[in-house]
């Protein structure tokens, strides 16, 4: 067999491989993801908003354990909104959904809070907390905020923040959401799984991201570059060992590097573990890559 030959056969194996990976990832990821820290008992748990989808396209119920009583943390979801603290999750992308979702005129810049807004802490039913596109329906101050969409021939959006208090120490903050859409885009399943996927990495970093807050941490404004910046240099790594299986006559070590490069942006995206990991994550990528051309 000819080198060239042998190029093109390695590229197939390669593709083959990478396309298993990411069908059994998702296939193991997504049903998860729709019940992500919550417990069987939060799961079962009849909450506000239940009543307002009939055939959801999607529905999320998920927990975290906050080491804050209950009123240290509402504050926090008190104030959340477009025009007020944010939603404490990717500001980069919080931008732009919130464009997409406010439409058109829609210039909101969204800017993370870290720390509590008096004039922020008197959430009303009406009052919108994305612009155009999601207001408040009712709330009970210290235990729960319920939100819905303001267009539901559009997109019938309901989202609830929960507090149930563990002991006088401890809180678990359940979010449950719900999204129904129209007929001909509830068939659709590229829709119903970017909308999965995608609303739930904001998800999980928004609950962190109180938690931190609530527990009296601070999310320096520093971390979210960082993250990013270790993202594109971990795909930049999986690339470049892809690129090498192909055209190396040794290849089977780059092939070990760029099937983990695909593992770790899994966990980089979906499990969000801390930035110390993380960077240890991508550090041993370029390591890899390092050791093999010097090799």
């Amino acid at each position: 067999m000819k080198f060239g030959e042998k190029k093109i056969l390695k590229l197939a194996v390669g593709l083959i491989l990478l396309v298993l990976i990411l069908i059994g990832m998702f296939s193991l990821l997504r049903p998860v993801i729709h019940e992500w820290g919550a417990t069987p008992s939060e799961l079962a748990m009849s909450l506000p908003g239940d009543d307002l989808t009939s055939d959801p396209i999607l529905r999320w119920t998920h927990g975290i354990t906050i080491y804050a009583p209950a009123d240290e943390v509402w504050p926090w979801i008190a104030q959340m909104g477009d025009t007020r603290a944010g939603f404490y999750s990717y500001t980069f992308i919080e931008n732009q959904a919130g464009a997409l979702m406010g439409g058109e005129g829609y210039d909101v810049v969204y800017v993370n809070a870290d720390r509590i807004y008096p004039e922020w802490q008197d959430p009303q039913p009406g009052d919108e907390i994305i612009q155009g596109a999601l207001k408040i329906r009712e709330l009970e101050p210290g235990r729960y905020m319920l939100a819905d969409s303001i267009i539901p021939e559009v997109m019938n959006w309901v989202w609830l923040w929960y507090l149930q208090p563990i002991d006088d120490e401890q809180t678990s903050l359940i979010v449950r959401m719900a999204i129904e859409l129209p007929d001909s885009a509830a068939d659709d399943p590229v829709m119903g799984f970017m909308m999965d996927v995608g609303g739930f990495v904001m998800e999980n970093n928004m609950m962190q991201g109180i938690k931190t807050r609530a527990e009296g941490k601070k999310e320096l404004g520093w971390i979210e570059p960082l993250e990013i910046c270790v993202w594109l240099l971990t795909l930049l790594g999986g690339v470049i060992a892809a690129v090498r299986y192909v055209i190396k006559p040794r290849w089977q070590f780059m092939l070990f590097l760029a099937v983990v490069s695909v593992l770790m942006l899994f966990m980089l995206t979906f499990v969000q573990p801390p930035i110390w990991q993380r960077v240890i994550m991508m550090g041993l990528i370029l390591y890899g890559l390092v050791w093999d051309m010097r090799r």
